[in-house]
C-alpha cells in the first residue's frame, strides 16, 4: 500500500477565516441586532467598554456563524430580537471576565487624589 500525499493550498490563514461569511451583516436586522446587543453590553460594563468595539466584535462574530444567522433569520418569528438575544450572549462570553476585572482596577490618579495627594 502506498499513500500518496499531496499539498492543498488556498487563500486562507485559517479554517475560521474559510468560513467566515461578510455578507451575513449586510442583512438590516443583522446589523440593527449587533448595535443594538453591543449597547445593551456597553452599558452594562460602561466605561469599560465602548459601544463601537463590541459592535465591531459582534458584526465580526455573526459573519463567523453565517449558518446560525441564516437559521435564525429563516425560522424565527423576531429574528432581530433573537439575534440581539445571542449577540449579547456572544458578547458576555467573550468580553465579561475581562470587563469585569478592568472594573475593579483603579487608576494611578484616582488613587493618589483618594489619598490626598493630588497635585
Amino acid at each position: 500500500m502506498t499513500l500518496n500525499l499531496i499539498e492543498v493550498t488556498n487563500a486562507y490563514d485559517s479554517a475560521e477565516q474559510a468560513r467566515v461569511d461578510w455578507s451575513v451583516i449586510e442583512i438590516p436586522a443583522v446589523t440593527g441586532a449587533a448595535r443594538s446587543a453591543a449597547y445593551a453590553f456597553a452599558r452594562d460594563y460602561d466605561g469599560v467598554v465602548e459601544r463601537e468595539d463590541m459592535e465591531q466584535e459582534l458584526l465580526l462574530a455573526f459573519a463567523e456563524r453565517p449558518g446560525m444567522v441564516r437559521e435564525v433569520m429563516a425560522e424565527a418569528d423576531n429574528p432581530a430580537g433573537v439575534l440581539n438575544f445571542r449577540g449579547y450572549r456572544i458578547l458576555r462570553d467573550k468580553f465579561k471576565t475581562k470587563a469585569t476585572h478592568a472594573r475593579k482596577q483603579v487608576s494611578y490618579e484616582a488613587n493618589a487624589e483618594a489619598l490626598g495627594e493630588a497635585e
